[in-house]
Formats: C-alpha cells, sequence, structure tokens
C-alpha cells in the first residue's frame, strides 16, 4: 500500500510538472521575428496556444498543439496550414519569450498580457474614430477606430471605392508606443507616439510622421431618421397626411420665382457619414439658379444626388429641374414623396439663422427625408438629411453654406 502510494505521489508530481511547463506555452503569444538564414521577417500576428490544445490566429482554429516535455518539442499539427506542422525544438521558453527552430526558421514570440493590454488600452484615450489629417490633399477619407478592449477597424474610402480591413492594438504607455496589428498600410507595426491629447495623435512609423485626428465630436450630430413609410399610413393603407399641403411655406411658384430673380448660386456643404463611424466625409456643391420672369421660369440645379455641375462625374448629367407653373412640385426640388409636417424650427447654419418648417418624408426607394424648408425663402432649404437603412444605405446632410446674389 505504502508502495502505491508513493507511485501515486511521483505521478501527480510529474502531471503537475508537465501542466506547469504547458502553463507556459498555453496563452497569447505575438510572433515578432522569424529568422531565415540571413532573412529576417517580422509578421506581427497573434497565435493563441489554447489550454484545450488549440491553435487559433486571426480568430481561427487552424490546428493543435501539444508539449513533449521530455525532448523540450513544441509539436504543432495542421490541415491548413503548414505553418502550423512541425516539431519545434524550444531554444528558449519563459513567463514573457518563447523562442523556437522549425526546421530552418527561427520564430520568436513574446507573450501578451490580454488582461493588462485591455486596462492600458482603456486608459489610453485613443478609443473612438480618429481621421487621416492629409487624407485633405485628395479625394481619399481613412478612418481608423479603435474599440475596447483591443480591436481596430481601419476604413479606406475613394470615389466608387471603399475597404474595410481590422486588427489588433496595443498601447504601450511606458514605450510611448502604439503597436497595430493586421493589414494595415502606412502605421502598420510599431508606431512611436509624437504627441498625443484628445484631439490629435502623432504617429512615426519607419520615419514617417503621421498626423490622425480625433472625429467623435464632429460638428455635424448624427440624427438618424426612425420614422418609416407606414407611419404614413393608416390601418387601410390610406395616406394619412393630405390636409398637410396647406401648412407648406411654399405654395406659389411666382412667389418663387420672383424670390430668386436675384440669386445666381446656392451653396450647401454635403456630408457623408463613414458607416460604423462618426465620420464624416464633407465637400462644397454648389447648385446654379436661373430665372426668367418674361418666361416665368425658375431652374435651381438639382444636386440632391451629391454631386453638381462642376464635379460631375464620368458620362453623368444634371437631372433636369425646371419648376413648371402649369404643375407645381409641393417638395420641390425633389421627387414626390410622401410626407408631413413636423414643426417650425430656427435653425442656424453657415449662411444664417432660419426660420424654417421641418418636413418628415419618405422616398419611393425607401429614403428618409428631413427636410427644412425657409419659410422667407422659397426654394431654398436651409437643411436636408437623408437617411437610408440596409446593406447599401447611407447617411447625407445637406447644410446651406451661402446664397450668392447676382451683381
Amino acid at each position: 500500500m505504502k508502495k502505491a502510494t508513493i507511485i501515486l505521489i511521483v505521478l501527480l508530481s510529474l502531471i503537475k510538472v508537465t501542466n506547469a511547463q504547458d502553463s507556459k506555452i498555453s496563452g497569447s503569444w505575438l510572433v515578432t521575428k522569424i529568422v531565415v538564414g540571413d532573412q529576417v521577417d517580422e509578421p506581427l500576428f497573434v497565435i493563441d496556444y489554447s489550454a484545450n490544445g488549440s491553435i487559433i490566429t486571426q480568430g481561427i482554429d487552424v490546428g493543435s498543439w501539444s508539449h513533449n516535455q521530455k525532448e523540450e518539442k513544441l509539436i504543432m499539427t495542421s490541415d491548413m496550414d503548414k505553418d502550423f506542422v512541425g516539431d519545434c525544438k524550444i531554444i528558449n521558453l519563459n513567463e514573457k519569450e518563447l523562442n523556437f527552430e522549425k526546421g530552418d526558421q527561427k520564430w520568436f514570440l513574446s507573450r501578451l498580457n490580454m488582461d493588462e493590454i485591455a486596462k492600458i488600452n482603456s486608459e489610453s484615450g485613443l478609443i473612438g474614430s480618429w481621421k487621416f489629417a492629409d487624407d485633405a490633399n485628395d479625394d481619399s477619407t481613412r478612418v481608423l477606430t479603435f474599440e475596447a478592449p483591443d480591436s481596430f477597424t481601419f476604413i479606406e474610402k475613394e470615389p466608387g471605392m471603399e475597404s474595410r480591413t481590422g486588427g489588433m492594438w496595443i498601447y504601450n504607455q511606458e514605450e510611448k508606443s502604439l503597436l497595430l496589428i493586421g493589414r494595415i498600410e502606412q502605421v502598420r507595426g510599431k508606431n512611436r507616439i509624437l504627441t498625443i491629447s484628445k484631439k490629435e495623435l502623432v504617429l512615426e512609423n519607419a520615419g514617417v510622421e503621421i498626423i490622425i485626428r480625433k472625429s467623435d465630436d464632429s460638428s455635424q450630430k448624427i440624427e438618424r431618421l426612425n420614422f418609416t413609410g407606414d407611419d404614413f399610413f393608416d390601418e387601410n393603407g390610406d395616406y394619412k397626411y393630405d390636409s398637410e399641403e396647406g401648412k407648406l411655406p411654399w405654395t406659389d411658384p411666382f412667389e418663387m420665382l420672383m424670390s430668386l430673380v436675384n440669386t445666381s448660386q446656392l451653396e450647401y456643404n454635403f456630408s457623408t457619414l463613414v458607416e460604423g463611424t462618426k465620420v464624416f466625409e464633407t465637400k462644397k456643391l454648389t447648385a446654379d439658379v436661373k430665372t426668367d420672369k418674361d418666361e416665368q421660369s425658375v431652374s435651381i440645379d438639382f444636386i440632391f444626388y451629391g454631386y453638381d455641375r462642376y464635379n460631375l462625374p464620368d458620362d453623368t448629367q444634371l437631372p433636369p429641374n425646371i419648376l413648371d407653373f402649369n404643375y407645381y412640385n409641393r417638395l420641390y426640388p425633389l421627387k414626390e414623396n410622401s410626407f408631413r409636417v413636423a414643426g417650425q424650427e430656427k435653425l442656424t447654419t453657415p449662411s444664417g439663422t432660419f426660420d424654417c418648417t421641418v418636413i418628415e418624408s419618405v422616398g419611393t426607394s425607401e429614403e428618409k427625408y428631413k427636410l427644412w424648408m425657409i419659410n422667407d425663402k422659397p426654394g431654398i432649404y436651409a437643411k436636408i438629411i437623408e437617411d437610408k437603412d440596409g446593406m447599401f444605405g447611407h447617411y447625407y446632410i445637406y447644410e446651406l453654406k451661402n446664397i450668392i446674389t447676382n451683381n
């Protein structure tokens, strides 16, 4: 009985030692370097050696691992990726580092303390959306959004193209550095922090200085439109707001003509929300205004597709937009939509402060609008919000910047 007890104690001790060794391997590791001969690669990706024996990278279970303590080998198997196949000779293993040889490769890994990373990241002041400052000089918009505890999203928009990638971020307060792990150009890898404040972050990456600015406190406020097309009809399918047309401030096309007779252009700030962020892309749109008292005609360029005659996309024409005095569009210059009057509001824009009638409207393709009609300036909107849900949704704001009159 005594001999059996001694054997049991020895077995338990061996199991305890083996588990202790395995605990040194299990966890999250950053692959900092892979050396093959004279070639050095810095791949910067994370491997999770799970306690259950799984190998997980980029959220994918790619294989399994075990530790041969006697031969000091890390044994990896995978049917998905040959990088995770082989008997690896462990050169160094401690609480912070794991180095091993795999064939002619030498791997260098650093342990990641995910709880500590989460705490430091949360206190960094970086969580939120940041916009690259140099994008003001071209047609691209790049937004980097830091999320808790350690993930980021990088969005790059150009005319006709948008890409989204993601990865992991680690803020090091002592080193004043920011590590970005993922498919992201210019700031990938280890960045030295030159300046950090609530509004601006200046990084240095490979000798290049990069300025990004916080965008959460945008001057444009996001007001999502929560009504639906069903709200405009009763249970019998009948339109509920036939009487609303009499509440509109613009009812006389001749009054509109005379109001605009000395106006040559209307300038608007057109802001597009970068979905998934609080960041707006903003550009100026100019609508030419033409009036003819003899012909009793008014024409205001239709700019509410997000472009004007001065920046037309290729093979695109402005929609015709001449007022027909025999049939007056109640929501001119927008198309015939279901609408209702939501109230009166004094609204301040870059062009001034105006008394407005506020309209809520739904288009034929499920676009939702909120429109501010300037009461004493027929034909001129102070502001328009266009909001569309869904996979191909969008959020636009048109805000009056300037009313240009004839000399």
